[in-house]
């Protein structure tokens, strides 16, 4: 028997979006996701998540561009009923996985796109094909939350690249909904808590006793204060991040800065991956203190 959609849950997942815009209660997209996930009515399985998905990129964007109350409905409504038009049971029975038609019908409300736009029709649907690779990489059985999360963590650098934004997803979440999902996929899932990827926190950013201070292109290179390694022993040193929790770093990348005798060292990143503070702005530090971690992507 096919599941039944009830327009209250609908109602109640844009009542959610439009008073997270008004109170601007969350700052990164797998929060929202979240939020519009606990709403009630939005069991472990369900269409309602073919809407969930633009809902929530709909309304980060909207936060992001400080749009009206009155725009954010307008793109919700429109995208709620283009995606009742995707049957539930898609991914299996068409091959087409409605989170990722999702992050396509944000695209295409986003940018207004129609069957006759160029540029914005070839990123709706090239934003479909990658979400939809993502989420094949991994197998089934189908999984409404593994999904949701892995359009989402491919969704946003393309969307920020494409559309100029500067959305956030922490890649790092951790999926809270396994024990309702007799099929979950447990450690093979990269979300699952258990995951021995979640389990092992990745490199260790360590400090040194001493550390090169940070090149002054003002200041003559072959100046002490540009060449001479600054101790941190024994000084007063305070983390100040570049880069937060849950953001993807390159390596090479720097990540934070601290002065130090009036000399500014900075830490970059030794490897790409997935970095995780242990400690935060303003925080003291001595050598041998862990400042975080860098974890491999998933």
């Amino acid at each position: 028997m096919a599941f039944e959609l009830k327009q209250e849950v609908y109602d109640a997942l844009i009542e959610t979006c439009v008073e997270t815009l008004k109170k601007r209660s969350v700052s990164r997209v797998d929060e929202m996701i979240n939020k519009l996930m606990d709403v009630d009515g939005v069991i472990i399985h369900c269409p309602y998540h073919h809407f969930i998905v633009p809902a929530c990129l709909l309304t980060m964007a909207a936060m992001e561009k400080y749009k009206k109350e009155e725009t954010l409905r307008e793109w919700l409504e429109l995208a709620e009923a283009r995606a009742k038009d995707v049957p539930g049971g898609v991914c299996g029975n068409m091959g087409n996985c409605g989170s990722s038609v999702g992050a396509g019908i944000f695209l295409s409300v986003y940018t207004n796109a129609s069957p006759l736009s160029v540029e914005n029709w070839k990123w709706a649907n090239e934003l479909t094909g990658h979400c939809l690779i993502r989420i094949s990489s991994y197998g089934g059985p189908r999984c409404c939350k593994r999904t949701c999360y892995l359009a989402l963590m491919e969704a946003v650098p393309f969307i920020n690249e494409k559309l100029r934004l500067n959305l956030r997803f922490n890649e790092s979440v951790i999926c809270k909904y396994s024990d309702q999902n007799a099929e979950c996929l447990k450690e093979n899932c990269p979300f699952y808590e258990r995951n021995p990827r979640n389990c092992d926190p990745g490199l260790a950013i360590v400090v040194p006793g001493e550390k090169l201070p940070k090149k002054d292109p003002k200041k003559d290179p072959n100046c002490a204060c540009q060449t001479d390694p600054v101790e941190i022993e024994g000084s007063d040193c305070y983390i100040s991040w570049l880069a937060e929790t849950g953001e993807k770093v390159r390596r090479d990348q720097v990540i934070c800065e601290a002065e130090v005798d009036k000399r500014t060292i900075e830490f970059t990143a030794e490897t790409d991956g997935i970095l995780t503070h242990c400690i935060e702005n303003g925080d003291r530090f001595r050598p041998g203190t862990v400042l975080g971690y860098i974890r491999a992507p998933k």
